[in-house]
């Protein structure tokens, strides 16, 4: 008999197996996924919870090894009404699809974002900001750029450059890959489901960042064509043209793609520069106009490969010269105390050009558990450059044609780096409410430089190598209400260079963001960070540079990586249509980068100069506050705020404390007539107050413009009027104040029918079949200007 029962019970267990469940839940309005949504599995009819799990970034979920029974899918997401389905699994049944389960919005919603008409929607977490971008928003917008000005804490400026929380010192990721600014004008704002804003950069990112804009792709296999193109055109006074274009190909689940982006600019110019020398009461005044060329280009190509469910590559190469030419002829009055002694005509002609290059590799495998996933990302990237200043003197004696001498000069900075990292991340869940994060990344970076005067080669070539380290590991935890995150990053960096005195050095770089809600439309969020500053390829610079009047410039490589320690409490509330976010902030900095400035006999013709050189001087602290805010239809990004530099006692200089106050406001309005929203009017305005060095000051003047944009199915016209009758400006206006010399230094420039016009197109001649999974993080490094910036 007992042979009998226990082949029966073995029969038995063999029959009813364990199945897996798996479904997708997604908004009732426009059917577009929910990530982050808690999936709870009930087994009826006790209504006892027997485990649950996250939605994935395509709305997905699944259980496996479930034991036969009835369930019930609870689905739950903060502003939406909860809904569910009921599942029955019984023996032998093979994996069991749910239907997609649909949720409703409800009146109050915690942490949303919405506009009235457009439906902007954001989700407050504790390390980010999510924000969807409904159907409506897309249709009224030509690429990514008029996506982002939408967003709040983020500005675009009419020359399409992006700021975050006002700084410029962020990175921008597609899908978690870091890509070039110039490749949101690729992206068609159909194809965008949703963009995250990272305001404090945990310890997965480089220590030198300020902030991260995400933005995440809908995840569809795609068949056939789409792209588009666009061109700009001031045509008046100095024409500046502007012109973009991408087209991707597709076939299921890889793509292709190609973009390209080019801008030349054109400008009239004008340099003004006093100087005095209090020692032996002496003063040069320098007036001087000229014009200015840029011209800058940006290839990116590659392709994107989900290989499956769990596994994605992505590979992208990108190319991007530079050049920039500036001529000015000047005149310079030489005076001792009052009176005029001799005359200098000045012909100068300063030229950089530059190439880099990147290639990047990216794969990424996730698991059955939600979060769960690993990412590996391999970086190259190489930078050349050649600057030269080209220069002829001819000094006159006051108000005759006598010349009493000549003098000329030609410089070449020949600058290269290079750069290999390869970084590892894993993450993995615990339960249902959090998650360790855990990484290594290494670096090696090589630098060179080559200095020529006259065509003649230094025999002091000066090469700086970097190899380092960096490991990292935390965790985050979300409840109902509270939610925290806490990260180190480590970071051990070896130096090789002849001159450099502290050749290895490591630091900690700790982050902590704790987040609360107090209710279903505020939030409050307290965080900390430690950045780190290293100094950048020019101003490790060896070298002199001699300008037209004779003053000298040299880098330091034995400059030392800054730090910042900041403290921030924000408090976020979500009312009707607006997003309101104050903040105040605390910040220590130590060992920054500041010129030091000093006066010396020059080398070329025994006369009073000045010779400025980096060095780690600046410590002290900074307090202030800010708002970020989208009010209807005004996105606003101003702060306000008050610091005080140390006292710094050089080998040389001593520079005494000083305390120092700011403000600045980046602000971009638009509105919408037509009942389509077709039509778009809007204004833009951007001013940075003052900025503090050491022993300068830099003021500059506020930059305002307005146009207006219509849409004709898929084409797009508008024009851009940049300070509306205004001529020539003073840009800028930099004073600086030592004990035995001043000056002041301004630059300006001609914004005469600084009128733009423009154009976009953009097309898709494929279509969609399914839904595929993707979503990382990732960085990288460069950055390039224009006129503006």
């Amino acid at each position: 008999m007992r042979k009998y029962i226990f082949w029966l019970l073995l029969i038995t267990s063999l029959t009813v197996q364990a199945q897996n469940i798996r479904g997708k839940v997604c908004f009732e309005k426009d059917k577009s996924p929910v990530q982050f949504a808690t999936v709870g599995m009930i087994q009826l009819p006790d209504s006892a919870m027997i485990t649950g799990v996250i939605t994935l970034t395509d709305g997905g979920y699944f259980f496996e090894k479930v034991k036969p029974g009835n369930y019930f899918m609870k689905v739950s997401f903060v502003g939406y009404k909860t809904n569910g389905k009921k599942v029955t699994v019984e023996a032998g049944n093979g994996e069991i699809a749910v239907d997609t389960i649909y949720l409703a919005e409800t009146t109050a919603s915690l942490n949303e974002v919405t506009v009235v008409g457009e439906r902007l929607k954001g989700k407050e977490m504790v390390d980010r900001t999510v924000y969807a971008i409904p159907q409506v928003i897309a249709k009224s917008s030509s690429n990514g750029y008029e996506i982002l000005k939408k967003i709040p804490q983020v500005n675009v400026d009419f020359q399409n450059n992006v700021t975050l929380n006002g700084s410029s010192n962020f990175i921008i990721q597609v899908d978690g890959r870091q890509r070039d600014k110039e490749f949101l004008a690729k992206l068609l704002p159909s194809d965008i489901e949703s963009i995250e804003v990272v305001s404090n950069p945990s310890g997965k990112y480089e220590g030198n960042i300020d902030g991260v804009i995400n933005i995440i792709l809908k995840k569809e296999a795609r068949y056939g064509m789409n792209g588009n193109a666009g061109f700009n055109i001031k045509p008046f006074n100095k024409p500046t043209t502007q012109a973009t274009a991408s087209l991707d190909y597709a076939m299921g689940k890889i793509t292709f793609y190609v973009t390209g982006f080019i801008v030349s600019q054109k400008l009239h110019i004008s340099n003004w520069n006093d100087n005095h020398f209090t020692l032996i009461d002496s003063t040069t005044s320098m007036a001087g106009n000229g014009g200015i060329k840029v011209t800058q280009s940006t290839v990116n190509s590659g392709f994107d490969y989900y290989i499956n469910d769990k596994n994605n590559l992505s590979f992208n190469i990108s190319y991007k010269p530079t050049r920039q030419n500036v001529d000015i002829s000047g005149e310079t009055f030489l005076y001792k105390g009052n009176n005029p002694l001799n005359t200098i005509s000045s012909i100068t002609s300063t030229i950089t050009h530059s190439d880099e290059a990147s290639a990047s590799l990216f794969y990424k495998k996730t698991f059955k558990k939600a979060i769960q996933e690993f990412t590996a990302e391999a970086n190259y990237y190489w930078f050349k450059s050649n600057d030269g200043n080209d220069f002829t003197n001819t000094q006159y004696l006051y108000n005759t044609d006598s010349i009493l001498s000549t003098y000329a000069r030609l410089e070449e900075n020949l600058n290269e780096r290079r750069y290999f990292s390869t970084k590892l991340n894993y993450v993995h869940p615990i339960g249902l409410s959090a998650k360790i994060e855990a990484g290594y990344q290494l670096y090696n970076q090589q630098l060179s430089y080559l200095f020529k005067v006259d065509h003649l080669e230094s025999t002091n070539l000066f090469e700086y190598g970097e190899f380092r380290n960096s490991i990292y590991a935390g965790i985050t935890y979300n409840l109902k209400k509270i939610g925290m995150q806490a990260m180190l990053r480590v970071e051990d960096s070896h130096i090789k260079a002849d001159s450099v005195t502290q050749p290895n050095y490591a630091c900690f770089l700790p982050s902590v963001n704790f987040q609360y809600k107090f209710s279903a439309s505020h939030n409050l969020k307290f965080t900390y960070n430690r950045r780190i500053n290293r100094p950048g390829i020019y101003d490790m610079n060896p070298y002199y540079k001699i300008g037209q009047n004779y003053d000298i410039t040299q880098g330091n490589p034995d400059l030392k990586p800054d730090y910042r320690d900041r403290l921030q409490l924000t408090y976020t509330w979500n009312f009707g249509s607006n997003y309101f976010s104050p903040y105040v902030y605390q910040e220590y900095f130590t060992n920054k980068v500041g010129r030091e400035l000093h006066v010396i006999t020059s080398p070329v013709n025994n006369e009073l100069t000045t010779i400025s050189k980096p060095y780690n001087l600046l410590s002290g602290y900074e307090s202030g506050g800010g708002l970020n805010a989208m009010l209807w239809y005004v996105n606003i990004n101003a702060r306000i705020y008050k610091g005080h530099f140390n006292e710094y006692i050089g080998q040389s200089v001593n520079i005494p404390s000083v305390n120092y106050f700011s403000y600045s406001i980046t602000s971009y309005a638009f509105k919408q007539f037509d009942k389509n929203k077709k039509t778009t009017a809007f204004i833009f305005l951007s001013y940075n107050g003052v900025n503090m060095n050491a022993q300068s000051k830099t003021y500059s003047i506020p930059f305002w413009g307005l146009g207006a944009q219509k849409q004709i199915k898929d084409h797009s016209i508008g024009l851009f009027y940049l300070l509306p009758f205004s001529k020539n400006i003073k840009f800028s206006k930099t004073v600086t104040e030592t004990p035995f010399y001043n000056s002041t230094n301004t630059i300006g420039f001609d914004v005469s029918k600084y009128i733009q016009f423009m154009y976009s197109y953009k097309f898709n001649k494929g279509k969609s079949v399914k839904k595929l999974d993707r979503k990382i993080d990732v960085e990288s490094d460069s950055k390039s200007q224009t006129i503006g910036r």
